[in-house]
């Protein structure tokens, strides 16, 4: 009976994913520029894998940030039908 209500629950993980995606997403933007601008003011020539890692990062941040969206509407969805749930008595 309890893994019932649990499914129909919302979970944390969705949270938990959203919440990962989101900071991961703004710390991956901030540490890609960073890299970035250093890679400008040392020269590209000196650091190589610097200037491939800021560009990595500044790429990733994107996929992240759909990824957290994504995370808080299926959470939302989870929300709303187990409140239609309650509302209708099953």
């Amino acid at each position: 009976m309890q893994q019932g209500r649990r499914k129909d629950r919302p979970g944390r993980w969705e949270a938990f994913a959203a919440a990962v995606c989101f900071f991961g997403g703004i710390l991956a933007a901030l540490v890609g520029s960073l890299l970035t601008a250093a890679t400008w003011a040392l020269g590209a020539d000196l650091h190589p894998g610097l200037r491939a890692v800021g560009t990595i990062l500044l790429v990733i941040t994107i996929p992240l940030l759909i990824f957290a969206g994504y995370c808080l509407d299926w959470m939302e969805r989870k929300v709303k039908s187990h409140s239609t749930k309650k509302f209708e008595g099953k």
